[in-house]
């Protein structure tokens, strides 16, 4: 049947009837669902990525470390920015870097220079780079650190470098004029310690080669008077240069024109009043800071402040640059005093000077390594206070589970539904180019004729079932097939048994004239006519009538093997005029002795009353034996002594012989098997009926299905829903093994049907 709407003969799908399409074609539908579904999850298991895992860790950064930093930033205002700013550093390429040499991806002792030189190094840096990502949690402020890698350790491992030496890089840059601080003073402790050791050695060895003994305390206390003039001059000088050094950014700040609350530290102590002048700075600094939460740099208030700043910064740059004039007089003077002092002591003796010089340079030696030792404590007392602003609030794990992980049952599903969906697509199109008639409202409407009766699809798994339960009746071989082909004989209580009682009412009740000699035919072959046939003369033999069945089908006769007789001698010898008609009927004692048997024969009565006509040797030329004036005898004689004569004949599609009696019968009854044939053939085998002088008096319907319309979608096929008057509850069953022995025979049967409904459509 075709999914579209027939607007010529006012027919069109309504919902009930997509659903019956979808009924139909369940099982391309169920197939394309689960192989889908089955290649889907097999292709996801085979073909699943390689394993991605992320190892996090979480650092904290802290905006501030105290509350000098705090006023010196100007409040919390930076902490966003500053963060975003850390975020940015985490990833660059410096800290990189710094990573692959921790993990030993490139070598440490390695300059950046020489790793950017170099495209190898290059590309493990990037590759880690690409494999690190950066984020701050919302409500927290921490930042999660997360690595990526087909190796769980080295996940672990990346994750964690990158704290580890984004910590350090924040504490070297933070603290980079103490580390470079410390590191001038140790390079030079090495230096002064190895003058000062040459400067000893080269007094031991004068004096050891002079012969000097001797011990002048006039000299020794001159000596001493210049080293500590020298002392006083280079502590001025280094005054001089702090003075100098802290005047310049004051001056560039004063120049800027804007507001700068930062205090000013200068190494040593310049005055009482300097000193009065920065706390009054910082004082304004604190002042500034709590009206910046309530007012903006516009408010009179904070303006004023600006202006005092000013003057402040004004008037230390004045002391200072009075402090740098009293500093430079001092250096003056103590110059002129050294001069003084050497001059007198060039009266010495030559010898003695030389010692004295050695010892001066010692002493001076002394001096300055004492005094880089007392820098470098300094240093280090520093460096234990440095600022820590990172710490590491979570260090990575080893990941457990792969961040991809191969679900074959999701995939699997996942397919399912889009198989199913395909299914239906096919489905639909299937239809829609689907030619056949497939439902009884398209059978009225396109052949103009009324359906008569319709036979419910008997499977072979539900005929085992139906017969299991009789005493006599087999479930295997010929006798089942005879059971199934006769089953109003075999199993009068069925609904298949039933659906010819329905025909045979419909046939005597529903038509006008005088209906005796009636032709059963069909379209193609296997659409079921014979069985039509023999069932429909047994309901009516049941009924009391004298009924003769008469097998026309003169090249596959069947009604011999129907009903276990044999096939000679029949029509085929009658209208040859070999035998009389009445002497090649096969009667109720002909079914008894033959392959069905007394007990079977006796299973149901009204079989007494049905008498067959063969269809005797096959003939080459069935045609003209039809169309020979013996038939017309023969079909003469038969009317005036049974009540009704049941003549089975071949397809139509495939031969004239039905063609040939179709004007000589009183009605032809059309069996169509749901699906076999397609429209067009139907419709012109009504035709050709109806131009030969044929009355189709109905057309049975074959093989229904539940799918055939929804007035039949409930329809049972099993003796269990038989109705009569009497019956064992108990073989109906319960509810719970009705549903199970239905969904098990479909089970069983579902290949085969997919495959021929496949095949067919």
């Amino acid at each position: 049947m075709a999914a579209t709407s027939h607007s010529n003969d006012g027919y069109e799908l309504n919902l009930s009837e997509y659903w019956q399409i979808i009924a139909r074609r369940r099982w391309i539908i169920i197939f394309c669902g689960l192989a889908m579904g089955f290649f889907s999850g097999v292709l996801t298991w085979a073909k699943q990525p390689p394993a991605i895992y992320n190892a996090t860790s979480s650092i904290k950064i802290e905006s501030s470390v105290n509350v000098a930093d705090l006023l010196l930033r100007g409040g919390a205002g930076q902490s966003f920015s500053d963060n975003k700013t850390q975020l940015a550093i985490i990833e660059s390429y410096a800290v990189m870097e710094r990573v692959a040499q921790r993990m030993g991806l490139i070598p440490s002792d390695l300059s950046s220079e020489e790793v950017r030189a170099n495209p190898e190094y290059m590309d493990e840096v990037l590759s880690i780079k690409s494999g690190v990502s950066v984020f701050q949690d919302e409500e927290s402020g921490i930042i999660n650190i997360t690595a990526t890698s087909t190796n769980p350790v080295f996940a672990r491992d990346l994750a964690q470098s990158v704290a580890d030496e984004f910590k350090e890089f924040n504490i070297e840059d933070k603290n980079r004029r103490i580390f470079e601080a410390k590191k001038f003073i140790q390079q030079q402790l090495i230096v002064v310690r190895d003058r000062l050791k040459s400067a000893e050695e080269s007094i031991r060895d004068y004096r050891n080669a002079n012969n000097l003994s001797f011990s002048s305390t006039d000299p020794e206390l001159m000596t001493r008077i210049i080293s500590d003039l020298e002392k006083d001059y280079r502590d001025a000088t280094v005054h001089l240069n702090d003075l100098r050094f802290a005047i310049a950014p004051l001056r560039e700040r004063i120049n800027k024109g804007t507001w700068d609350f930062q205090a000013v530290t200068i190494a040593g102590s310049v005055s009482n009043y300097f000193d009065q002048l920065n706390t009054r700075l910082v004082n304004m600094a604190l002042k500034r800071t709590e009206l910046m939460t309530n007012y903006t740099d516009e408010h009179p208030q904070i303006k004023e402040l600006s202006l005092q700043a000013a003057d402040i910064l004004a008037s230390m740059i004045g002391e200072l640059e009075k402090q740098i004039t009293l500093t430079q007089r001092r250096i003056s003077d103590v110059q002129r005093s050294i001069d003084e002092t050497k001059s007198r002591f060039q009266g010495l003796p030559e010898q003695a000077l030389e010692i004295q010089r050695m010892s001066r340079t010692v002493r001076i030696n002394e001096e300055l390594f004492d005094l880089l030792e007392k820098k470098y404590q300094e240093v280090l007392i520093k460096e234990a206070e440095k600022v820590q602003a990172v710490s590491l609030v979570r260090p990575a794990m080893i990941p457990v589970f792969r961040i991809n992980p191969v679900n074959p049952m999701q995939s699997g599903v996942a397919g399912l539904i889009l198989g199913l969906v395909l299914g239906l697509i096919v489905s639909l199109i299937l239809e829609a180019v689907d030619s056949s008639v497939g439902t009884i409202e398209e059978v009225e409407s396109f052949l103009d004729t009324s359906v008569v009766g319709f036979v419910p699809q008997l499977e072979h798994d539900e005929a085992i079932e139906l017969f299991s339960g009789t005493e006599g009746l087999k479930t295997s071989g010929h006798q089942l097939e005879r059971q199934i082909r006769l089953i109003t004989h075999f199993s009068p209580p069925s609904t298949i048994s039933e659906s010819y009682r329905s025909l045979r009412t419909n046939l005597l009740f529903s038509q006008t004239g005088d209906h005796r000699l009636i032709m059963v035919t069909s379209s193609t072959v296997k659409e079921g006519k014979s069985t039509v046939a023999a069932n429909l003369a047994v309901v009516l033999a049941q009924q009391g009538a004298r009924v003769l069945l008469i097998d026309g089908d003169l090249r596959k006769p069947m009604q011999h093997h129907t009903f276990g007789v044999q096939r000679e001698i029949g029509l085929s010898e009658c209208l040859l005029g070999q035998f009389q008609w009445q002497d090649a009927v096969k009667r109720f004692s002909d079914v008894m002795l033959g392959d069905m048997g007394i007990d079977q024969a006796l299973l149901t009565p009204g079989l007494d009353q049905l008498e067959i006509l063969t269809c005797g040797h096959v003939n080459a030329n069935p045609p003209d034996l039809l169309a020979a004036p013996m038939m017309d005898k023969i079909l003469k004689e038969v009317r005036e002594e049974y009540d009704m004569v049941i003549i089975d004949m071949p397809p139509l599609l495939h031969t004239t012989d039905a063609t040939i009696l179709a004007s000589k019968v009183d009605g032809v009854l059309l069996v169509y098997h749901i699906g076999s044939v397609v429209r067009g053939a139907l419709k012109r085998v009504k035709s050709n009926l109806e131009a030969v002088g044929g009355k189709v008096i109905g057309v049975i319907l074959n093989g229904v299905k539940g799918e055939l319309s929804p007035d039949y979608a409930t329809y049972k096929m099993n003796r269990y829903y038989a109705y009569s008057y009497g019956e064992d509850e108990q073989l109906r069953g319960g509810a719970f093994k009705q549903a199970f022995d239905k969904q098990k025979r479909r089970l069983r049967r579902g290949w085969q049907d997919l495959l021929t409904r496949f095949g067919r459509s």
